[in-house]
């Protein structure tokens, strides 16, 4: 047998392999890399071009007051997120468009559970590494419009958010790890 031949038929028997492993493990979780994020990503493979995305983040900060001498106040903010996915291809890389929407929930004492809805929509690269591991870019648009404002009840400062936005996000880099 040639060398090319053999190495043809290799390549194809392990490209075979491949797919037929990576066809088995249909759900993810994903973590960002190299960015501020903290938010981790579950997802669910529908064929070769479709996914479900459910993205669930915390932060923490802190709200000062500039208008009185007043102790800071902790800020806690919840997020979720659902996300349709669609692939282009079905080889290892996988361009994708994404359309999702979501909630924020934040806490500063005396002001509990502000909502704050956002709609995102954006797309990028998905590589797969190994069967169950691959990595992702994304870039896209970020819409958020939330106008709160409430009194602290223990020192009757008044605390006032607002957010009308139309912002970009991207992503350093995301892995993905299929189960």
């Amino acid at each position: 047998m040639k060398p090319t031949l053999f190495l043809f038929l290799a390549l194809t028997c392990i490209g075979a392999q491949l797919q037929a492993q990576t066809a088995a493990h249909r759900t993810g979780i994903t973590f960002s890399v190299a960015q501020s994020s903290g938010d981790v990503s579950f997802r669910r493979l529908f064929g070769s071009s479709w996914a479900a995305l459910a993205d669930l983040g915390l932060s923490r900060g802190t709200a000062f007051s500039v208008s009185a001498a007043a102790a800071p106040a902790d800020v806690t903010t919840w997020s979720a997120t659902l996300a349709a996915r669609r692939y282009f291809a079905a080889s290892p890389l996988r361009p994708f468009a994404e359309l999702g929407g979501g909630m924020r929930w934040t806490e500063i004492p005396g002001c509990r559970h502000l909502r704050n809805p956002h709609a995102t929509v954006g797309g990028g690269v998905e590589y797969a590494v190994a069967p169950r591991v691959s990595i992702e870019g994304s870039a896209g648009l970020t819409y958020t419009e939330s106008t709160q404002r409430c009194t602290n009840a223990f020192d009757g400062i008044e605390y006032r958010y607002h957010q009308d936005a139309l912002s970009t996000f991207r992503s350093a880099l995301s892995i993905t790890f299929y189960f």
